[in-house]
């Protein structure tokens, strides 16, 4: 199987729930997406995977990425609300380009995916 690294997500801008949690794809996802150009936002919900969110976005920035931190509980809709308009006001921009929810829920996600709609 051949991969490529040359994907670029330059300009881009990223929510990946779940990518708080220590180990995790959320967290994974984070990073390469960050690797390569993008802005992300890291969501958590746990007080547990607080310090590894912070840790996560600081290596991000440190490495010349850009990363915000937003906690909440995308289940709900004002929260799913408040990541979206979090994630807008710290890149600076109008739109949210790639969705990525650890652990999947179509109905959580499908609440980000409203909450984009309605900022």
């Amino acid at each position: 199987m051949f991969v490529t690294n040359d994907l670029s997500f330059h300009g881009k801008v990223a929510i990946v729930t779940g990518s708080g949690r220590p180990n995790g794809i959320g967290a994974a996802i984070a990073e390469a997406l960050a690797v390569r150009g993008a802005c992300v936002t890291i969501n958590y919900v746990s007080d547990s995977s607080a310090l590894r969110a912070a840790d996560l976005a600081e290596s991000i920035r440190t490495n010349g990425g850009k990363a915000t931190v937003v906690r909440g509980d995308v289940g709900d809709p004002e929260v799913a609300r408040k990541l979206v308009r979090e994630t807008l006001a710290a890149f600076n921009t109008d739109k949210i380009d790639i969705l990525g929810r650890f652990p999947p829920s179509p109905q959580s996600k499908t609440r980000v995916m409203i909450a984009t709609a309605q900022v």
